[in-house]
């Protein structure tokens, strides 16, 4: 069971192919309660390496062979507690490594969504006119500003390319400058067009080529890989009822320029088209109400932004640094996980708790063990060692099987599952903060079992095998 939750998505990746999270939280519990039972069914063959410390004729080697009695006795009891500790700790290894895999992706996200662009600005057109863009050019505007690229926008309706829904999707459909856009990356493309750039000439010169976002009528979670370069969708006109079928040339790596900011459009989906085409469809509904801006080296994108927003507030201008935005979506995901694993460490809590609980149960089961050993000349601190090594040696266990299974079962995602496409920040192992989790971990672990290891230590011989509880 634990090489085919393993192995299965490497020798069969498709099979893993979801944006779900539900197939690898199964997959996650099976390999840990597999992992658990073999550990528990070979707890002889995992203690050879320290043999010699167990058959060692010293006080320690006695605290360690008494230590490691009891667990090989009572295999399902300690294998409950082993499964508790590493399911806990597997999950916070997972979140811990999530976290890892979005902050390192953080950069490439931000190149990806900018493509040297600074500002997206969204503003009234009826109001503004060509005086923003002339201003913004070369205006009064124009200071701090490098370059500004006009887009089209009109309301739209589009059909699913995915065929996830068969209603119409409300549309923000953009239409870009022929020629003004090239390095906006993709992260599919259509077959025979080699790189972006050649995305953005065949959009520009065919009227039947759009591109979308991976997000492109998902209803949150992740986005998942429900369409390709060459599927098609319905591109309608609401005012007239005109409707296009187009071909998908390229699904955009990040599509956050392309969103509306402002009114209720800012939650619908973006369709991008070359311009010529955009006003084939839409006529004298496709405006310039957007523009995309570069600024200039030593230009704070933020403070621009403000300053544009006061100087053309009666145009209803919107100014959105870009970057800061997506550092923030970055940060929003992030502070979740973070949320999540708080809530865990509660559970981690509870489970440190539950192992006190299973030990003072030990003291008060072994009191006349305890007592015969110590009767035969046991010194009250090798029993309290015992107790300690006890303990510790059932949290390693669950310890290292937890961080080790998080580890690889968010590779397995980060590998295969769809939810992970777009991120190209690479596979960063966490050493820190699984480190922390695992020190924090044994450490009250320890804590817990000190006071039943006392006691154990305490226990009189004579009263102790007198006395039957």
């Amino acid at each position: 069971m634990l090489g085919w939750t393993l192995l299965a998505p490497v020798v069969r990746p498709r099979i893993f192919d979801t944006p779900s999270m539900s197939v690898y939280v199964i997959q996650g519990s099976l390999a840990a309660f597999s992992a658990v039972f073999l550990v528990s069914e070979n707890q002889k063959t995992l203690l050879r390496p320290v043999r010699r410390l167990l058959e060692r004729p010293s006080e320690p080697g006695l605290a360690a062979r008494l230590a490691v009695a009891y667990p090989l006795a009572k295999r399902f009891r300690t294998g409950a507690t082993l499964v508790m500790y590493t399911l806990i700790v597997f999950v916070l290894a997972l979140l811990t490594q999530i976290s890892g895999v979005l902050n390192a992706s953080v950069d490439s996200a931000v190149a990806d969504a900018t493509a040297g662009y600074s500002l997206r600005l969204d503003y009234n057109a009826q109001v503004a006119g060509d005086r923003l863009l002339t201003d913004l050019r070369r205006g009064p505007a124009a200071d701090g500003t490098a370059a500004v690229t006009p887009l089209l926008n009109a309301s739209g309706r589009a059909t699913d390319p995915g065929r996830r829904t068969g209603q119409p999707l409300d549309t923000a459909v953009v239409g870009v400058p022929d020629g003004a856009i090239t390095n906006i990356a993709f992260r599919e493309r259509l077959a025979g067009l080699p790189d972006d750039a050649a995305v953005w000439r065949a959009v520009a010169a065919d009227p039947r080529y759009v591109v979308v976002d991976a997000f492109f009528g998902s209803t949150g979670g992740p986005a998942g890989d429900y369409y390709d370069p060459g599927d098609t969708l319905a591109v309608t006109d609401p005012r007239t009822g005109r409707t296009e079928r187009k071909t998908i040339a390229g699904v955009l790596a990040n599509g956050m320029v392309f969103y509306p900011g402002t009114g209720a459009s800012s939650t619908v989906y973006p369709v991008v088209m070359g311009e010529s085409g955009m006003r084939d469809l839409f006529g004298e509904q496709a405006q310039n109400a957007s523009a995309l801006v570069r600024t200039d080296p030593g230009t704070s994108p933020e403070s621009l932004a403000t300053r544009l927003q006061g100087e053309y507030l009666s145009s209803s201008l919107v100014a959105t640094p870009i970057a800061s935005d997506v550092r923030q979506q970055f940060d929003s995901s992030t502070a979740f996980f973070r949320l999540m694993q708080g809530f865990l460490a509660l559970g981690l809590l509870v489970g440190v708790t539950g192992l006190g609980v299973v030990m003072v149960r030990a003291v008060r089961e072994r009191r006349r063990t305890i007592g015969i050993l110590r009767a035969l000349g046991f010194r009250a601190r090798t029993v309290q060692r015992s107790f300690l090594w006890e303990s510790a040696f059932i949290a390693v266990e669950g310890i290292v099987l937890g961080s080790v299974l998080g580890v690889l079962t968010t590779w397995l995602m980060y590998r295969n599952s769809a939810a992970f496409e777009g991120l190209e920040g690479g596979f960063p192992i966490e050493w820190a903060g699984i480190g922390v989790l695992a020190a924090a971990t044994f450490a009250a672990s320890l804590l817990a079992t000190v006071g039943p290891a006392r006691r154990a230590a305490a226990i009189r011989p004579a009263l102790a095998v007198r006395v039957s509880e």
